[in-house]
């Protein structure tokens, strides 16, 4: 069982049944702004965290860490939105989506 780490670049992943996905993404949380899982298809989530910016810098922002596992061949989609949780469904700054192939 391995990890596949992606990043806000990638759209779609590989990987092997029983492996760990970590998805980071640049997230502000001083802005009120954090990534929420909107749709979890094929995949189970084992961990979401937030890691600040190595800076000690006011307003700073950090990396929304999901992990996720796969943990059976198929197909798999995780969808998310970049919201602030106190606003209204549609008012979103960003959203991301992960097409995932298990082998």
């Amino acid at each position: 069982m391995g990890e596949v780490r992606v990043s806000s670049q990638d759209t779609r992943v590989s990987v092997r049944a029983g492996d760990d996905l970590v998805v980071e993404l640049p997230e502000n949380a001083t802005t009120g702004f954090r990534w929420e899982v909107t749709s979890l298809d094929g995949l189970e989530l084992t961990g979401d965290d937030h890691t600040p910016a190595p800076t000690v810098t006011v307003g700073a922002g950090g990396t929304r860490v999901l992990r996720l596992r796969a943990e059976k061949a198929g197909e798999g989609r995780l969808e998310l939105v970049y919201r602030r949780p106190w606003e209204a469904e549609g008012e979103r700054a960003g959203e991301y989506a992960l097409r995932v192939t298990v082998e």
